[in-house]
């Protein structure tokens, strides 16, 4: 069954790489789940230099709830649980959500509030030019599949919101060059090898979604990584 995942990558700097996996493990080790911040942690996995954490967050909220015994409705506060998990690849020095910006935000919290060491996490800049550029230069098969516009404009004659099948690849890159900014959306069709292609979304604040087999998630999640950290390819 085919999936949509949502990623966010930070670049994350320290001065021992090591002295901050220890300190963080050994903080999520004994972190539980902290009532007065609304958050659990654990540890999922540790294995490659690749550390995966798993968060609970507690959302409260309000319903209208009915008292039978005054025949009336009374506002009452409950408490909603989500979870999501982020991942630390120190073969890379980055950290990466499986998720949206909101729960990198909440990692970025998480690490203000309870580490202790010093460090530096900062958003990749990966947008769609950049990305593009990127697919170019290290030889990537692709296909631009479909793109959305802010302010396209068609000889002055049309103009507005476009959005739409690239029927022809050869217009990508002019059409990546006229928009940049503009572009709120772009899809393409990536082709690994012979036998394995995937399709990825990218969108102007680095979000990036693919559409992946449930079972194919790590490999196109590692394929990512080498694609976009690996220095000169």
């Amino acid at each position: 069954m085919k999936r949509v995942k949502s990623l966010v990558f930070n670049s994350l700097s320290f001065d021992d790489p090591e002295a901050f996996k220890d300190h963080l493990v050994a903080i999520i080790t004994n972190f539980g789940f902290n009532e007065k911040l609304g958050y659990g942690l654990s540890l999922s996995d540790l294995s490659d230099n690749v550390l995966t954490v798993k968060v609970v967050k507690r959302t409260s909220t309000f319903i209208n709830d009915f008292d039978s015994s005054e025949n009336q409705f009374v506002r009452k506060q409950i408490y909603i649980f989500s979870d999501f998990v982020f991942s630390i690849d120190l073969n890379f020095n980055i950290l990466y959500v499986i998720g949206g910006i909101s729960h990198m935000n909440c990692v970025k919290y998480l690490f203000r509030t309870i580490l202790s060491t010093e460090y530096e996490l900062n958003p990749v800049n990966l947008n769609v030019s950049t990305f593009y550029k990127l697919l170019v230069g290290q030889n990537v098969s692709n296909k631009i599949d479909h793109i959305t516009i802010n302010h396209f404009n068609f000889n002055n004659e049309l103009v507005g919101r476009f959005s739409g099948l690239v029927m022809n690849n050869t217009i990508g890159p002019e059409l990546i060059e006229s928009y940049k900014s503009d572009i709120v959306k772009l899809s393409f069709l990536i082709q690994i090898n012979e036998n394995e292609s995937f399709t990825l979304q990218i969108f102007p604040n680095g979000v990036l979604k693919f559409l992946s087999e449930t079972d194919d998630f790590d490999f196109i999640l590692d394929y990512l990584k080498q694609l976009i950290f690996t220095k000169n390819g």
